[in-house]
């Protein structure tokens, strides 16, 4: 993140100013009757659905849950973690923590240039993104998990996107936005970026580094989905060896939890693959069907065009990666 961004968002804001004079953190500030279940209508305003604030520093922050989804992006220093009383997490520069309503979580007290950014997503956010609607990613499944009344309690999935200048753009941009007001038109704007870097985290197996859920289906479900798009040459008996399951078991356990077996997950994480090769890589078509897994490149093609209507060769055309600009 920008240096100038970065100060900005170190500046000590009048909560913390009361916290370095010996005061606690006010939960009443989080939840108008003082309660440790965090709720949006203490955070936004105007019936927003997703919110971006600077985490409180300097002191512990009380053992606590939401009734939304939260996103903590550490822009810079350490933030340590617990999930759930037990679960130990430390946040690095380049860490993005998605914790699960209900999931409940404190933080150590962080210094001065322990800099998070936290993201307050209601549920209804996601009726409009497509990411949570469809797909079998361990992203989208977990977002899934977060729509229905009572939430996904325990959940959280932990990504490195440190390098990753596509993903650390949008966020950046997501952050000037807030910085720069609540115009409507800006709000607009915040919405299509959360949207499109929830697309870009569902295509980014590789840097999902932690999954974990009290339910044992859901979290092995999670684990296997990230385990599939990270090696797309996995095989089914060994994702149930390493879980201590039947191959028979962990099929039903997928299929019960995403609708699709473990084939279908296979071959969706392969071609999702296969796509990001053809328009970020200048391998060759047959080099990229061997390298997600099929020998078979007459396969290969006869799949591609069914899926997306046409030639490998023409859809490296049509969707050839121009950079993309954001304002400030």
């Amino acid at each position: 993140m920008r240096p100038e961004i970065l100060e900005r968002l170190s500046q000590i804001s009048a909560e913390e100013r009361e916290i370095l004079s010996g005061e606690a953190v006010d939960m009443t500030l989080y939840n108008r009757a003082g309660g440790n279940v965090l709720e949006p209508g203490g955070l936004l305003s105007g019936g927003r659905l997703f919110g971006i604030r600077t985490h409180t520093r300097f002191a512990p922050f009380p053992r606590h849950s939401h009734t939304y989804v939260e996103m903590v992006y550490q822009a810079a220093g350490v933030t340590r973690h617990i999930i759930d009383g037990t679960e130990k997490l430390e946040l690095r520069a380049g860490s993005l923590l998605l914790l699960g309503r209900g999931a409940e979580h404190e933080i150590m007290p962080a210094g001065r240039n322990d800099v998070a950014v936290n993201f307050i997503l209601v549920p209804a956010f996601f009726d409009n993104a497509a990411i949570s609607m469809g797909g079998s990613s361990a992203l989208a499944v977990f977002l899934k998990s977060n729509l229905g009344l009572t939430g996904s309690a325990g959940a959280y999935l932990v990504f490195d996107i440190s390098g990753d200048a596509a993903v650390e753009n949008l966020l950046e941009n997501l952050v000037l936005l807030e910085l720069e007001g609540a115009d409507p038109r800006r709000q607009e704007l915040q919405r299509a970026t959360l949207e499109l870097l929830l697309r870009h985290l569902s295509l980014r197996a590789e840097k999902l580094l932690i999954s974990g859920r009290r339910d044992r289906e859901q979290a092995i479900t999670l684990w296997a989905l990230g385990r599939i798009e990270e090696d797309v040459h996995c095989t089914l008996g060994g994702l149930a060896r390493e879980q201590g399951l039947t191959p028979s078991a962990l099929t039903r356990l997928l299929k019960r939890r995403t609708g699709c077996t473990f084939t279908e997950l296979l071959h969706t994480a392969r071609f999702n693959r296969a796509v990001t090769l053809l328009t970020e890589s200048e391998l060759s078509v047959a080099d990229i069907a061997v390298r997600v897994g099929y020998e078979n490149t007459g396969f290969f093609y006869r799949r591609f065009e069914q899926l997306y209507g046409c030639t490998p060769g023409e859809y490296r055309k049509r969707n050839a990666r121009s950079p993309v600009v954001f304002p400030g």
